[in-house]
């Protein structure tokens, strides 16, 4: 990155023109998270959280951020939280 003159934060900052982050359910919504039981996850519950927060510390710094967490009912009104932000 430092051959092509850029970092991290102007990527962040100049690449996207916004970045929702959908906390993972893992993270509040245990009961949704299915685990490795699911074909779709591969990673533990713990996994899964690691990830997410080392996510969110990357594209935090970001002026149009919105994190969309597990205070839902449900995915469907998670999905409608996201749009809204959209």
């Amino acid at each position: 990155m430092d051959d092509m003159g850029v970092d991290t934060i102007k990527i962040r900052d100049n690449r996207y023109d916004g970045v929702l982050h959908m906390v993972t359910a893992a993270d509040g919504a245990e009961n949704f998270y299915a685990g490795l039981s699911n074909e779709a996850r591969y990673e533990s519950k713990e996994e899964a959280m690691d990830k997410d927060k080392k996510l969110r510390t990357a594209y935090m710094g970001h002026q149009r951020w919105f994190i969309i967490d597990n205070k839902c009912n449900d995915f469907n009104t998670k999905i409608n939280c996201a749009k809204d932000r959209v």
